[in-house]
């Protein structure tokens, strides 16, 4: 009798045991310092799931703050108890900052080569102005077309969000306009229209990677950012 009984009782014992150690939620740790995090992770009294949530909670919250080494160093310490996301998180947050800056840099010097070349031709800034009014219908289709349509096909998924495609739009049309003058005053020759489109280009992908992160930086998770 006792080897049929004692199954269940195993059974009754792992289901408890289980119920008893369910994860908190994440609104438990909501609004909790770090400090507070950290005395919740390292406490051995205090139930694994609670503390792997806790140290997971900490190694986030660290490199979204910005404080990459400690986040580092936290996910170091509790590697034994915490959510492997989590460093990864803080690994990808890290290279997005990295990508930020490079995105910022980016754009100010295209701009700025720009503008001093417009600059420097000042005398043919009335030819530049009428380049870009030769393309201003043509610019204005495909950011509209940009901005509308991108919009509206994300808008249709359940979770998209059209706002990247309408910012992108609006960020894109000063670009366009001052590459185009930059592009009538400066050299025809094929070297400098090489070298003005990688520039256009880089500019772009930096606007696009900007506008995403400000709208949502969980986007850029696919590219390990």
């Amino acid at each position: 009798m006792w080897l049929r009984v004692l199954p269940v009782l195993a059974v009754l014992w792992l289901m408890t045991a289980i119920a008893h150690a369910q994860a908190p939620p994440p609104s438990f740790f909501a609004g909790r310092s770090n400090d507070e995090l950290r005395v919740l992770a390292s406490d051995p009294h205090n139930d694994v799931l609670l503390r792997r949530g806790a140290a997971t909670k900490l190694v986030i919250t660290l490199a979204d703050e910005g404080h990459f080494d400690d986040a580092d160093a936290a996910a170091r310490e509790f590697a034994k108890n915490i959510d492997p996301a989590a460093a990864r998180h803080a690994q990808g947050v890290r290279r997005r900052s990295r990508v930020h800056v490079i995105a910022l840099g980016t754009l100010g010097v295209t701009l700025g080569i720009a503008f001093l070349s417009l600059v420097a031709a000042h005398r043919a800034l009335a030819e530049a102005v009428r380049a870009v009014g030769r393309i201003a219908r043509l610019v204005a289709v495909f950011l509209l077309y940009a901005g509308l349509m991108g919009g509206y096909l994300a808008s249709s998924y359940e979770n998209g969000n059209p706002l990247p495609f309408v910012l992108f739009a609006g960020f894109m049309l000063p670009l366009v306009v001052v590459f185009r003058m930059w592009s009538a005053v400066s050299s025809p020759r094929p070297s400098a229209r090489v070298g003005r489109g990688f520039a256009a280009v880089a500019a772009t992908i930096a606007v696009a990677f900007l506008v995403v992160e400000h709208v949502n930086p969980a986007y850029l998770e696919g590219f390990g950012l």
